[in-house]
């Protein structure tokens, strides 16, 4: 009799212990869902590489040094330049392009 209740009971927990595994799982799996991961939207990545074809083709900047991104129409500019000319020249690049609203220079003179 007591070996009976000792089997239940150890089933019974093992019974538990999977289901709790499983409700974890497929509580995981979401994250290794691709479609749950957020994207930058591809008009956003299309504005950004027109700036960064922009730097290299100026024989001004050294377009390596500069980093590009782009969210919603809004640029952001990191890197680091020779002078406050190429600083400058780097944001109005940015901004004269087509789809730009706005340009937020943090780049740094060396």
């Amino acid at each position: 009799m007591l070996n009976r209740k000792i089997d239940t009971l150890f089933c019974c927990k093992n019974v538990l212990g999977l289901f709790v595994i499983i409700v974890l799982m497929t509580g995981c799996t979401s994250m290794f869902n691709p479609e749950t991961v957020e994207r930058e939207p591809q008009e956003d990545v299309v504005l950004a590489m027109k700036i960064k074809s922009k730097f290299i083709q100026s024989d001004e900047l050294s377009a390596a040094a500069i980093h590009v991104e782009a969210s919603k129409h809004v640029v952001k500019l990191t890197g680091f330049v020779e002078t406050q000319t190429q600083k400058e020249l780097a944001g109005e690049i940015a901004q004269l392009t087509s789809g730009v609203s706005q340009v937020k220079n943090f780049i740094e003179v060396k």
